[in-house]
Order: C-alpha cells, then sequence, then structure tokens
C-alpha cells in the first residue's frame, strides 16, 4: 500500500486578502495538497482519492444555516462514513462536531478568546495518537466567537484553556480531531489578523479589544501536530 498522502483543505475562509487557511497549513505540509473554496461554494468532487482532509477556519459563524455551511456539514458526514482523517481548527472544529452530533452542541461563547492562549492536555490527552505528541502546556493562537460546548459521549475532550472548555476534542467513534486555536497561524500572522480584525468587527470591536491576551508567544506546535495527523 502507498504511502503516499493527497491532503484536502476545505478553505472557509471569507476575506482572504487577510485570511489565508490555505498558505498557513501548506507550508506544514511537505505532501500534495489540493484546496476546495467551500465557502465560495466549491465542492470537492470524489473524496475517495484523500487521504486526509483539514477543515480551515472561517470568519462566518458556525451557528448559521447558509447553504454552504450545510454543504460542508454533508461533505464532513461523508468524509467520517469514509474513515478518512479529518483535522478542524476553530470553524473547523465547530463545524465537525455540527455536522456529526448537531447544532445544539455549537453556541456564542461567553468567553471568546483573541490572541495567544494556554492550552492545557486533559487526561485523555495521554492516550491520544494526535495530541499525545504535544508538549503540556502549549501556547497557541486563538480568535473565535463561537464555540463547542455540552459535548455528548461519543466526543472526548483532549486539551482546554481557561475560558474554553473544549480547546481539543476527539471523536470516538472514528479519525476525527477538532482544535478550537489555530496552531498554523504564527505570532506575525496572528499579530496581522488580530489587526485586521478589530477594523473589521464594527461594534464588536471593543470585545475583541476587552478580550485581547497581553502575551504574543507561540510554542510552534502546529508542524508536529500536522505529522501526528497525517500518520492516522
Amino acid at each position: 500500500m502507498s504511502d503516499e498522502k493527497r491532503v484536502l483543505v476545505l478553505d472557509a475562509a471569507i476575506r482572504r486578502d487577510v485570511y489565508q487557511p490555505l498558505r498557513h497549513w501548506a507550508r506544514h505540509i511537505s505532501d500534495a495538497v489540493e484546496c476546495c473554496r467551500v465557502s465560495d461554494g466549491e465542492v470537492p468532487g470524489a473524496l475517495g482519492r484523500f487521504t486526509h482532509v483539514i477543515l480551515t477556519g472561517s470568519e462566518t459563524s458556525i451557528n448559521l444555516d447558509l447553504p454552504w455551511i450545510l454543504e460542508e456539514c454533508a461533505i464532513v458526514r461523508e468524509l467520517a462514513e469514509r474513515r478518512i482523517p479529518i483535522l478542524g481548527s476553530c470553524f473547523g472544529h465547530q463545524l465537525a462536531v455540527r455536522a456529526l452530533s448537531g447544532k445544539q452542541f455549537v453556541r456564542a461563547s461567553p468567553t471568546p478568546e483573541f490572541g495567544w492562549v494556554e492550552a492545557r492536555p486533559a487526561p485523555a490527552a495521554k492516550a491520544d495518537p494526535v495530541f499525545s505528541v504535544l508538549p503540556a502546556p502549549w501556547l497557541v493562537f486563538s480568535s473565535h466567537f463561537d464555540e463547542v460546548h455540552s459535548l455528548p459521549d461519543e466526543w472526548e475532550v483532549v486539551a482546554a484553556s481557561d475560558d474554553c472548555a473544549c480547546a481539543a476534542v476527539r471523536w470516538r467513534k472514528g479519525p476525527v480531531w477538532g482544535i478550537q486555536p489555530h496552531p498554523e497561524i504564527d505570532v506575525s500572522d496572528g499579530e496581522i489578523l488580530l489587526a485586521a480584525l478589530q477594523e473589521m468587527m464594527g461594534d464588536r470591536c471593543d470585545l475583541v479589544r476587552s478580550r485581547l491576551q497581553p502575551i504574543h508567544r507561540d510554542s510552534g506546535v502546529a508542524g508536529a501536530l500536522v505529522r501526528a495527523f497525517l500518520e492516522r
């Protein structure tokens, strides 16, 4: 059996002049990468040709029922049925939970996070094939208004932060992982995104500023996380 990987990135970005998830993720992947811009209405075609799938973040709320969000949920369910490994980040993390368990498990966060947060592995992380490779704790960029919450038993929490109880999760029924932060975004890109976010948020700008973390330091876990994921 061939060890060649073919990675599909389901890109849910809206403002790609500011947020470029394909670039952020691709620099950590040495295998073949194909991108499908789901937020533009693109569909990936035959899913069986991919070995791994990454679900990116988005400026859109997971609580909306936009046609492309519902279509991406359907794609995730098909991927899960095929047991193709999935890694979702931020909106992608929330979308994996919504697609596989239901919309009732995502919500507007009462404690949104912006900047670099400290994530601490849960006991379950020690046995997890992906998150067990990360240090304890790890600093990582985060930017989200929504969150996963009150998960059913089919999900296992593998990391938490002070303000996000489900910072990283694993689906017990198949090879699906989610992480609320953005490990793929380094300090320089994160600072650019935070500046742009504050310009774009309008009446939510004060909320972003009030929740902004003061420390700009990153543990650089993206490479190790991606390598562990691609070994699944």
